[in-house]
Order: structure tokens, then sequence, then C-alpha cells
């Protein structure tokens, strides 16, 4: 019990070190600001069923993930940029842990229990944390981590209580409750992992008459009742219609903005997943080993881990990927088929260590020697340049040159090789982010700039008029991170604007009667052209 202690507060801990550290660091991007938006309004308007923007309901994603943030916020007492990402960087530490719990279960059953040491226990938290694209959405305030959380968790909840544990009702109630979150917070997506992996997984063992069974009858009616627990006071207050309509419009118009061509989203979907996924994707090469199929299907349980993981990953990458211009992230909660696959190739590697022996060389010279010289050479570079850089960067960089060259001089076991990229992946992201966000504070905070110039621009004036725009990143910055402006409201009519009041818009063709204007202030806001003006 001590030990299964410690293994979870290790995995937390290095969680929380190896995403926290400037996290702060870099100004809101992306969806970032439209997120925080919404749910700081949701604080300011009380409003927590129906997000909404300046009182305009905003139909395009459910509430959930708003909500969630709303509630962070409103916890902490903090509406930084550290509180509205650490809710992602603490959903992929959580989702981490659970993988870990579940891993751990299906140890406890198995014949090798009595040779087991921490190391084994700590494989799937660890390759869940040190995944690149992992670790990118850990850093944003954005839908993705905590939807990766809600899914993961309902996906081996319900392989851990039917599969393992055979409560086949309970599992298909907990999977419904799960997938009905995942429903509220990214729409009809979330079901498509689950079977993915299920139908597949049932067809494998021929066990496809399950399909039918009262069992998953009762998990679509849970999830049902999870979503009509929203549903039914959204309908009464606006009805669901413009939900509805709005969800499948992004549907249809993400199938069909094919931003690239097939061959081209073939080259740029594969290269992605191979970054984004490494080093751990690479641990699939091995599959094809005789020994390991063996010894997977010697102990049941694994078995059945591994073709519901390795059906959830495979199937999740293929259908996302028959959609050209289709995003990496949109898989993401599949993620969770790649780490226990990988868990499993290693933990077998574990227990017979020359599983892996074929590609020692590799491990120990080539890989860490091309690390080495590369790294090198990119400090040199930088270095010429007259770059300065923190201690942070200093000291992560030297241990990066240690790991290497300790593994170039000694023959590391398959132990050694899997805390080698472990702490290889977690030294690259500190020299990144100790590196890229000094820089993009100093060169390109766009908006936090942005929002200082205007509020110079605007003198005594703490009231703003958005007409025709809402710069989500901007309006946070002004109103809610450094309180430049006490009030911004948005114009359905331009004309509507009071006298003597600063108005914000892109096209001052909407201001009819260009006697009411008095001065116009051009805002260049990154690469879009906005016009503060002041009204007569």
């Amino acid at each position: 019990m001590k030990t299964k202690v410690l293994i979870f507060i290790a995995i937390f801990l290095f969680g929380i070190i190896l995403y926290f550290p400037y996290i702060s660091g870099k100004e809101f991007q992306g969806e970032e600001g439209r997120r925080v938006l919404i749910a700081l309004q949701m604080l300011e308007s009380r409003e927590y069923l129906i997000p909404q923007l300046f009182g305009e309901p905003y139909f395009n994603k459910p509430p959930l993930f708003n909500l969630a943030l709303a509630l962070f916020f409103k916890l902490t007492g903090d509406y930084s940029e550290l509180t509205a990402r650490a809710l992602s960087a603490l959903s992929i530490i959580f989702s981490a842990l659970f993988l870990t719990f579940i891993w751990i279960k299906l140890l406890e059953a198995s014949k090798e229990r009595a040779c087991l040491s921490a190391y084994h226990y700590l494989l799937p938290g660890l390759i869940f944390l040190t995944i690149p694209e992992v670790i990118d959405k850990a850093l944003r305030a954005e839908i993705d981590a905590f939807y990766t959380m809600v899914i993961t968790f309902g996906l081996y909840s319900w392989f851990y209580l039917h599969e393992i544990k055979g409560k086949r009702k309970v599992s298909f109630i907990v999977l419904g409750i799960f997938l009905g979150l995942g429903l509220l917070t990214k729409t009809f997506q979330a079901l498509i992992f689950f079977y993915l992996a299920y139908i597949p997984y049932l067809f494998f063992q021929r066990r496809l008459r399950e399909f039918f069974s009262f069992s998953h009858l009762l998990g679509i009616f849970t999830l049902g009742l999870v979503f009509l627990f929203w549903a039914i006071p959204v309908s009464q207050k606006m009805g669901l219609k413009p939900f509805l309509v709005a969800w499948l419009y992004e549907y249809l118009s993400a199938g069909k903005a094919q931003e690239m061509s097939f061959l081209q989203h073939l080259e740029s979907y594969t290269l992605s997943a191979l970054l984004g996924f490494s080093p751990w994707i690479f641990a699939l090469l091995t599959l094809r080993s005789p020994n390991f199929k063996n010894f997977l299907k010697e102990n049941t349980n694994l078995y059945r881990l591994f073709l519901f993981s390795l059906f959830l990953f495979f199937f999740s990458y293929v259908f996302h990927f028959l959609f050209p211009g289709a995003r990496l992230r949109y898989m993401l909660p599949s993620v969770s088929g790649l780490v226990m696959t990988a868990t499993l190739i290693f933990y077998y590697s574990f227990l017979k260590d020359n599983f892996l022996k074929r590609y020692q060389i590799f491990f120990n010279k080539i890989f860490p020697s091309l690390s080495l010289l590369l790294a090198i050479v990119i400090f040199f570079y930088f270095f010429r340049k007259n770059w300065t850089f923190s201690w942070f960067v200093y000291i992560n960089f030297l241990l990066f040159i240690f790991l290497n060259l300790l593994a170039i001089i000694k023959e590391l076991s398959m132990r050694e090789v899997f805390f080698y990229f472990v702490f290889y992946v977690f030294l690259v992201k500190q020299l990144f982010v100790g590196f890229y966000y000094p820089f993009h504070q100093k060169e390109k905070n766009y908006f936090i700039n942005s929002a200082f110039l205007l509020s110079m621009l605007m003198g005594d004036k703490k009231e703003l008029y958005l007409c025709g725009v809402v710069p989500h990143h901007l309006v946070y910055y002004l109103k809610y991170r450094y309180n430049l402006l006490e009030k911004i409201f948005y114009l359905k009519d331009c004309r509507e604007g009071p006298s003597q009041s600063y108005l914000l818009l892109k096209d001052l063709s909407l201001i009819s009667e260009k006697e009411k204007i008095d001065k116009v202030f051009p805002l260049r806001v990154r690469n879009k052209l906005y016009y503060l003006v002041l009204t007569k």
C-alpha cells in the first residue's frame, strides 16, 4: 500500500515539475482567449447552462469545459494565465494517475506480480505525461486536455469494470456518464472513440452479439440521461435547435474545408503523428515479435488490454486520417490507447531484457550522439548571435548533455532506455519553454502590448464599445487580466454607441455618419488592423 501511494505521489510531482515552469510565460493564443472569456462571463452573468459572449449565446461548443474553467477561477479567485492553463495541466496529470491506477490493478492480478517493482508501476503515468502532443495541450487553456481526461476516464473505467471485474451493467453505466460528459464538452465526437475500439475489439474476439446486450443499451440510456440533464432546461429557455444546428454545421464545414490535397495530408498528418507521439509511438515497431505475442496470450487480462488499447489508438488514427485537414489534436483522447500499448511493450522488455536487443546500437550510440551534436550546434548558433539565457536554460542544457553522454558511454538496459527517453523529453520541454517563452514575452506579446496601448489612447475613459468584432484575447487583457478598463460592451449596431465614447471596429464604414467621428486611431494587433474611434 505504501509503495502505491509513493507511486501516485511521484507521478503527480513529476507532472507538476514537467508542466508548470513558465506555464504562464506566454500570452494567450489560438482559442484560449475565447474559452477563458466565456468562462469569465459565466461568472459575471451566473448563466451556467448556456455559454455566452456579451449576452449572446455561443452555440459552437457545449458548456462543460467553460463551466469547469469558471468554477476553477471561482475556486482560486485568480483569472491569470497560470490558473487558466493549470486546469489543463491538472487534467492531464489526473489522467496519468488514473491510467496508473488501472495498470496497478491489472498487475496485481497477473502471475508476475511477485517479481514486480516500482519501475513497472510507473510505466503508463510517465509515458502519458511525456508525449509531446499531450505536453502541448497541457500548457494551453483549451478544451483538449480536459476532454481527453473525460474520455480516458470513461474508456478505461469501462474496460476495468467490464473486462476485469465482470461488472457489465455497472461498467456501461459509468461509461454512459463519462461519454455524456464528453458529449457536453465537445459534442458527438465523444462517442466515436469508444466505438472505434469497442466494435473491432468485440469482432476480433468473436463477441459481436454483446453489442446488442442489455448492458450496452443501459449505457446508451445513461448517456441520454446525462445529456437530457442539460438539454431539458436549455430547451425550456431557448430550445436545442440552435446548438444542434451549430454542432452539425461545424462537422460539415470541417469535412468540406480541405486545406490540402490527400497526398499533402498523408505527409503532414503522418509526420505530425510521428513527432507528436514520439518517442513512444516507435515502440509499436516491436509488435511483430512472436515472443511478445505469446507472453500476452498467456496473460488474459493483459492481452485484452493490449487489444482494446491498440484498436483504440489505431482506428482513431485511421478515422481522423481519412479527413484531409484534420488536426492531430482531434484524436488526442485516443492517446491513452498508445500509452497502454507502449506500457505493455516496455513491461515485457523489463521482464525480458533482450526483447529489444536488436535496437541497442540505436539507443546507446546513434540517437544520443545525434542529440548531443544537435544540441551543441544549436547552442553555439545562438551563442554567436549574442543571445542571453537564464540559469534555468543553462542547467537544463548541461543536464541534457550529461544525459546523452551517459547513454553513449554506458550500455543501457531496457529499464534505463525507458528512463532515458522520459528524461530526454522532460529536458527538451524545459529547454524549449526556458528559451522560447521569455523570447515570446519580449518580442511577441501582441495582445498585451495592444491592450496597454489602447488603454493609453483612451486616457481617463474606462468604457469601450465593440462594434462588429470580439477580439477575445484583447478583451481578456483589457478587462480581466490587468483591469485596464472597467466595462466593455458589444454593439449589434455601431450607430447605437453613445456620444463621446470609444468604439473598436475593423470597418469604418459601419459608422455611416462620418460627422459623428471625432478621432480615429489605427491599431494593429498581430496581423489584424482595428480602428479605435472616438465619437463626437
